[in-house]
């Protein structure tokens, strides 16, 4: 069954969407105000709506969301985290961590933890944009970065 969403079709939506924003609200001190940008963020809040947004900074964090091309149908590279991390232990994820001094920013980020964590270099990774960022329970800002793996 071929599947309908073809690379062409994903990058004329990227190309729809427009640029995406960084919204985070950690660090917010003004009760109003945080609740203002809990409204325009994403993030772990949106399916519990009792959490609390962390009161400190947020630590930025990149993934790649690697949108696999096998001869024009598309499927989704996921991993899954060791079971021995202090964060985010055996869950489900894209690859992806926190993003470091030595990055340029968040794509190279993404980049770079892809390799590091499945081995796909960035030569096979053709960028298409970014989503806007999620803020996780533990106090991560992630921006997602998407891009198509051809598979040859």
């Amino acid at each position: 069954m071929a599947n309908s969403l073809t690379p062409d079709r994903v990058v004329a939506r990227f190309a729809r969407l427009g640029q995406p924003g960084r919204r985070g609200f950690g660090g917010a001190t003004d009760a109003a105000e945080a609740a203002a940008l809990r409204q325009a963020t994403r993030g772990d809040h949106d399916l519990n709506p009792g959490w609390t947004p962390p009161s400190t900074e947020l630590r930025p964090a990149a993934v790649l969301v690697p949108l696999v091309d096998r001869a024009g149908c598309m499927s989704v590279l996921l991993t899954q985290r060791t079971e021995h991390l202090s964060a985010h232990a055996g869950q489900i994820s894209f690859p992806g961590g926190r993003i470091e001094t030595s990055d340029r920013d968040a794509t190279e980020a993404a980049l770079r933890e892809t390799e590091e964590e499945v081995g796909l270099t960035r030569d096979h990774v053709t960028l298409i944009g970014r989503l806007d960022t999620y803020v996780t329970g533990t106090g991560f800002e992630i921006t997602p970065v998407v891009g198509i793996i051809k598979v040859p």
